[in-house]
Formats: C-alpha cells, structure tokens, sequence
C-alpha cells in the first residue's frame, strides 16, 4: 500500500463513510499539492469534518515527532471549512510548523456562512489520541493529526494575552460553533 492508502484506510476505520476530495495544485515543484479528504454529517447531522493529506510531504526544522495533517470540524454543511484546510496547509506547508497554541490570520472569512476569518492550532477534539497520534503510513516518519480551529481575527491578541487555557475553557469558545460570541 502506498503511504496515501494507508492513511485513507486509518481514515476509514474512524469515519466509516466516503469522503469526497478536493485537490490544490501544489504551490512546490515536484511534490503533490494538499488534498481536503472531507465527511459530511461527521460527527452528527449538518456537521463537516474534513482532514487533509500533503502537508506531511515536507519537512520543516520543528518536527521532532512526526509531521501533521490538520482536521477541522465545525458545525456546517457549508464546504468551504474543509476545503480551505487544503487551501491553508497547501500554502503554508514548508514555512509554518502548525504547531498547538499557534494561531494563523486568514485575512478574510473563511465562509459564507460566519464571520469568523483566523485559526487556532490544537488537538482534534472529536479524535482519541491513538486516532490522531503516530499514525504510521509506512513512512520514515509518523502523521500527527492537529486540529484547526475556527476563530475571529481580533480574538488572536486576546488569546496571547489570556493564554491558550484560558481562551479554550472561555464560556464563549465553542470548537464547533462558527456563530458564537467573541471572547473579549
């Protein structure tokens, strides 16, 4: 099995559904772009869950423990959240370590359907640990699945003020909820 294959089939296991797929054309030579594998009503009815394949392709200096695919779950049936996944993993790959606590500025909305346009970079919070962590694909290195977290922009300067605790266990943040009020 290719490496492709092996994480598709560790996929499968979890989600018991087809995904579909959307594809980016890779911003490096020579190496495939990022592809947004998506579930729709995954883990209820109108939810997306999508996770993405490519971003593990290259190497950056920080990852020690493997390299990570990203996994957003929100809950709309708007598939623009799992294809921007592609999309952010796709143009940042090489140059951004996606590491936990990490916050990326979109710059724009991320959707239709919210206004929220930044992420935070944390665990997956619908996946056991032995679903996310050292995912062997037979390569020489594992997937470590990182979970993409939709936010508001302004909230990036309130969460390095309150520290990523605070900001998670906030009564405004909800992982899923792309309508919710801001944490100030």
């Amino acid at each position: 099995m290719t490496h492709i294959e092996k994480y598709l089939e560790h996929l499968d296991s979890i989600f018991k559904q087809e995904p579909e797929f959307y594809s980016n054309e890779s911003l490096i030579e020579g190496i495939q772009g990022v592809s947004s594998i998506l579930y729709r009503d995954y883990p209820e009815v109108g939810y997306i869950t999508a996770l993405t394949y490519g971003l593990s392709l290259v190497d950056h200096p920080e990852w020690k423990m493997g390299r990570p695919e990203l996994c957003i779950i929100v809950e709309s049936a708007n598939t623009d959240w799992g294809i921007v996944a592609g999309f952010i993993a796709n143009s940042l790959r090489g140059k951004c370590p996606f590491c936990y606590g990490e916050t990326i500025n979109f710059g724009e909305k991320i959707s239709d359907d919210s206004e929220m346009d930044a992420f935070l970079i944390f665990a997956p919070t619908i996946l056991d640990k032995t679903e996310y962590l050292n995912i062997d694909i037979g390569a020489e290195y594992k997937i470590n699945i990182a979970g993409l977290h939709p936010i508001y922009s302004d909230e990036i300067k309130v969460y390095n003020e309150i520290g990523l605790k605070d900001f998670w266990f906030h009564p405004n943040f909800e992982a899923f909820t792309i309508n919710r009020e801001k944490v100030f």
